[in-house]
């Protein structure tokens, strides 16, 4: 992967809209971008999703199968892709070539940043 941009502010900021705007830009200009969803409770998208947090762990699921309420369902989520990157993560970023563009669309509760690792160190990133 030779480019990455992680989209990142509190719910209802618009990064999906930026995300939904960035696609249509490259699109216009001729340059080939993937958004990538790591929001597990995103449904909806303006966009078209190249790869889904929600086909490895969807907050749905975890709150219908362990009981968890939303916040510690998202935590949950997170939890479970950052054990998932040397598997399911690598194996979605070798579809993508060295020199294209990824964009990652996160999730906007605040305490992700603040209480998952794998969103405060940059472990994302650097895999």
């Amino acid at each position: 992967m030779g480019y990455a941009q992680l989209v990142i502010g509190p719910a209802g900021s618009g990064k999906s809209t930026y995300c939904s705007s960035l696609h249509d830009h490259c699109q216009t200009v001729g340059r080939t971008i993937h958004i990538v969803n790591l929001d597990p409770a995103a449904e909806h998208f303006d966009y078209p999703v190249d790869m889904d947090i929600r086909e490895l762990i969807s907050l749905d699921d975890v709150m219908e199968e362990i009981g968890l309420g939303p916040n510690g369902g998202l935590i949950y989520c997170m939890e479970h892709l950052e054990d998932s990157l040397d598997d399911w993560f690598d194996e979605q970023l070798e579809n993508y070539l060295d020199d294209d563009y990824l964009v990652f669309d996160c999730p906007g509760q605040i305490e992700l940043f603040t209480h998952v690792p794998v969103l405060q160190s940059g472990t994302l990133l650097s895999t």
